[in-house]
């Protein structure tokens, strides 16, 4: 050997010897087989996944969501399930002196057999579980086993064990063709069906699963608290970091390091630490002046900045070394309640500016709880919420916690996250073992996600308040026993594990609550979700939906909203059978589970108040059906969150109104089937504003529903609006999220006839435009207006005529255009008109942008376009007509061509000559 081999080798030695290395990963992700316990079924299976995607990959079913396979797959559900798989284990792994088998999710009944030794049973979806495997392993080819039990059998047997507790409801609603007694379980509590989705009890390894190996230490978690100090303008940095012991006998000791990267510098702390057998939990403090960082902020009031944080461990003899880093945000969070005349306020303050809540509701994005983790989906939605000028989530408690992707995606787009803990529209059983079940996933979900600035609020649980209260449930037959268990889940569980591990955010113990009034009266408030105090979910398909009158006077509005149908092209990825899509047929009211026939039969009611339907046996019924459902749904939902920005600085003399948030319900939805109050549809995979088509969650159809374009509007940081009261007083409020006032402005109430695209009248305001604010312009009753403003005599003036409203500064319009309707449109006197598309133009050259030209004789009214299979959105639709000619974008998710595109596009308005 020569000189320089031998340095060669000497230089790879010492690099060996002294490197510092990461602990040791080996995944045991990839290909496993499972079967049933009674050997029917034999498959390969794919970590992460669950065995509904594992037997639709085998063709043993059909694609879940199609046509009624949510009920013909349901013992599916009721069987247990074997999954193994053979590994050799990395020789490295054994040399260590921990090995743990580190599972990120299992859903949910499981014992885990490895070589043969029972080493663990799960029973927690959202618990990550780790567990020493140290003295099981061995070298070479080593078995790993997970019996997983049925979550509908499981369940049952947990209700019968509770003889003197009945876990109410029993069971879900019979239109939701669903399972019981999901509250006795720690899994998605939507999994066993709901009013928007069906029942797809699963069952799986859905997330990641891995051997760890290291000698010392481990970070397992990072908890930042971010305060600022008011009297030194100062940034306070809370840090707490969990590290890993080694289960010896023995203290190991290492080196933290604590490090921010701020717009000046890099702070730096370093710290000796001594790491117990069981583990050790580091405290460090850091305080960074003000002018260091620049703050975050939510969407549409500043930029979204966010700073690497990093932690790292290194052993003592610098052998090991493990890290973390994180994105953070300097900002402050509020929830303010105080007291106004009779009742308080109920609204968030982020660095101390009041922010009007604009945003929605989410579920889960598929029922399939592994493909929750779709980044590609995920980035759609907040990209698509962005856009449309939200600035707040509501993570509804029916579904899961998100994964790490999603409030990363939040803090960088400005969505606050309103966040519920998984309890939802029921009663929960609270011995021992339950309660720490729950205990240990409110530990891991806390340190998990908290350190995120887009959290905005932990909320305990969805309705449970307002279920005791108004007895919803039966739960007046033993009260005071549900109220004391209340209060033990919720109150002296949750609570005080939340704010051991995050203290710098609000909590509330429920959604609806009356807030601190609720606290005040013993947890359960007298009228929970009354319009004085908290927040309120408001649902009424009984009464006119475009009528203001009918809104509740809200503090804020967390929940609230309509149905509608998607497109035809959506609905026909669920069957091919034409006469499975007609209202009344087995197939839709299967998929409509608010009450089956009788849910249609609202839609109808309400659509019916305000435009004219053909009857139920004409032959274009369904598609128009499907299109006016869209428009009441997106009328609807407008009235109503316009009408919350418009009271936002209105406080009534009982208490009510000084509306500070408006989340309707939903972002999104999982099936093709009545998309309940949904602004994004997928094509079996639907989302409120949107459809896509699910067959694999990767291979989506992103469409923007009427609602979604919409909500750009009605959530635009500037909106001038109409209320419109029952005695025919008409109120124009101009609302301003802005920071600073815009002077100058001028407010333009025009009177449009229905005959001419030209105005009758046209009245200007000028004012300065407050901000953070809502302005009365001016008020006046909509009939004497028109009919002293050339629409016609009192009496019918209002058929002739409509208000149309417009704001601009000295430069430009400032606020999208708005308009009021003083009768149904039904009522009024309104032209057909002659609405063609007259051009087709590709605008990129990568044959993706378009522009489309329409001309119209006369006003047309909800003009829609549609593409058919070619996806990708307008720059405007479901709008009002209001001159001869208009241009609108598309823009394609795929090169297309002109051709292509002509062939694919239609156009349609409400008063189509195919409709009456």
């Amino acid at each position: 050997m020569d000189y320089r081999s031998k340095w060669f080798v000497l230089t790879v030695l010492y690099l060996f010897l002294h490197f510092t290395l990461p602990a040791v990963i080996q995944p045991l992700n990839g290909t496993w087989r499972v079967k049933d316990v009674g050997n029917i079924y034999s498959l390969p299976a794919t970590v992460p996944g669950s065995i509904y995607a594992d037997l639709m990959n085998s063709d043993i079913i059909g694609d879940i969501y199609y046509g009624n396979n949510d009920i013909d797959t349901r013992w599916v559900s009721k069987m247990d399930w074997i999954y193994s798989r053979v590994f050799d284990v990395d020789p490295e792994i054994l040399y260590q002196q921990n090995i743990n088998l580190v599972m990120e999710g299992i859903d949910t009944f499981a014992t885990v057999i490895l070589n043969g030794v029972e080493v663990a049973y799960t029973k927690n979806m959202f618990l990550r579980y780790i567990f020493d495997v140290k003295n099981y392993l061995k070298e070479g080819a080593n078995n790993i086993t997970m019996i997983f039990y049925s979550p509908v059998n499981k369940a049952r047997e947990l209700f019968d064990k509770h003889n003197n507790y009945v876990g109410l409801p029993q069971c879900v609603e019979d239109s939701y063709n669903g399972e019981c007694h999901v509250n006795f379980i720690r899994k998605m509590q939507s999994s066993f069906a709901w009013d928007w989705g069906p029942a797809f009890p699963s069952m799986g390894i859905w997330k990641p699963v891995f051997l760890e190996a290291y000698n010392y230490s481990v970070i397992r978690d990072v908890t930042i608290e971010i305060i600022h100090d008011t009297t030194t303008d100062m940034w306070d940095v809370d840090v707490n970091v969990y590290l890993a012991g080694n289960g010896g006998s023995q203290c190991n000791q290492g080196t933290l390091v604590i490090s921010l990267d701020t717009e000046n510098d890099t702070i730096s702390n370093v710290y000796e630490v001594n790491i117990a057998p069981n583990g050790t939990v580091q405290h460090a403090n850091v305080s960074i002046p003000k002018y260091h960082v620049r703050p975050w902020w939510p969407n549409g009031y500043g930029d979204q900045v966010l700073y690497k944080f990093n932690v790292t461990f290194t052993s003592a003899d610098g052998s090991e070394k493990s890290e973390k880093i994180i994105r953070v945000g300097f900002r402050t969070i509020e929830l303010i309640q105080d007291d106004v005349g009779n009742g308080t306020t109920f609204y968030f303050k982020v660095n101390s500016v009041p922010i009007f809540a604009k945003g929605t509701n989410i579920i889960p994005i598929s029922m399939l709880p592994e493909q929750l983790q779709n980044e590609t989906q995920w980035r759609f939605l907040f990209q698509s919420a962005k856009e449309v000028n939200m600035n707040m989530v509501r993570n509804w408690g029916g579904g899961t916690y998100k994964p790490d992707l999603f409030y990363e995606l939040a803090d960088e787009y400005g969505i606050l996250i309103w966040q519920d803990f998984m309890f939802a529209c029921a009663m929960y059983p609270v011995e021992d073992d339950f309660l720490e079940n729950v205990r240990q996933e409110v530990e891991g979900t806390v340190k998990r996600v908290q350190h995120h600035p887009s959290i905005a609020l932990w909320a305990a649980n969805n309705e449970n308040e307002a279920a005791i209260a108004y007895n919803w449930y039966g739960t007046d037959i033993n009260y005071n026993l549900y109220k004391a268990d209340y209060i033990k889940l919720y109150v002296e569980t949750i609570a005080p594990e939340v704010f051991l591990y995050d203290k710098s955010k609000p909590f509330t113990t429920s959604s609806p609550t009356n807030g601190v009034k609720s606290v005040q009266q013993g947890f359960i408030g007298t009228l929970p979700e009354c319009s004085q105090y908290g927040d309120t979910h408001y649902y009424d398909y009984s009464v006119d939906s475009w009528d203001a009158d009918t809104f509740p006077r809200t503090k804020f509005a967390s929940e609230y909203g309509f149905e509608s149908l998607p497109s035809l092209y959506t609905m026909r990825t669920a069957t091919n059978n034409s006469n499975d899509l007609q209202i009344f047929s087995k197939f839709m009211i299967n998929r409509q589970h608010h009450y089956g026939a009788e849910g249609y039969n609202q839609m109808l009611f309400l659509i019916k108040l305000r435009l004219r339907l053909p009857s139920v046996d004409s032959e274009n019924f369904m598609k128009t059906f499907i299109y006016y459902s869209q428009i009441q749904q997106a009328m609807a939902v407008k009235m109503q969150s316009e009408f919350y920005r418009a009271m936002q600085n209105t406080l009534f003399e009982d208490g009510s109104g000084l509306s500070m948030g408006a989340l309707y319900w939903q972002l999104n939805d999982v099936w093709a089937a009545r998309l309940h109050e949904i602004s994004i549809s997928k094509n079996l995979f639907t989302y409120v504003d949107f459809e896509y088509t699910y067959q694999h969650i990767l291979d989506s159809q992103n469409r923007w529903k009427m609602l979604h374009y919409y909500a750009k509007d009605f959530f635009a940081p500037v909106i001038v609006t109409g209320y419109l009261a029952r005695t025919g007083n008409l109120q124009i409020y101009l609302v301003s999220d802005k920071v600073d006032t815009i002077p100058n402005v001028t407010v333009n109430i025009r009177v449009q006839n229905w005959m001419s695209f030209e105005p009758v009248a046209e009245e200007k305001i000028k004012v300065d435009m407050q901000p953070l604010r809502s302005t009365l312009i001016k008020s006046f009753f909509v009939d004497n207006y028109l009919a002293s403003n050339g629409c016609g005599s009192l009496g019918i003036a209002s058929k002739h005529c409509f208000i149309y409203l417009t704001v601009n500064d000295p430069f430009s319009s400032i606020a999208p255009d708005n308009y009021v309707f003083p009768i149904p449109l039904k009522d009024a006197l309104i032209p057909t008109p002659a609405l063609k598309i007259v051009s087709v133009d590709m605008v990129s050259p990568d044959g993706k942008e378009y522009d489309i030209g329409l001309e119209s004789d006369n006003i047309a009214l909800y003009v829609w376009l549609e593409t058919a299979e070619i996806l990708g959105k307008f720059s405007k639709n479901g709008f009002l007509m209001l001159t001869p000619s208009a241009t609108v974008k598309f823009y394609a998710n795929e090169p297309t061509t002109t051709q292509q595109l002509t062939a694919a596009l239609t156009v349609t308005n409400l008063f189509d000559e195919q409709y009456l």
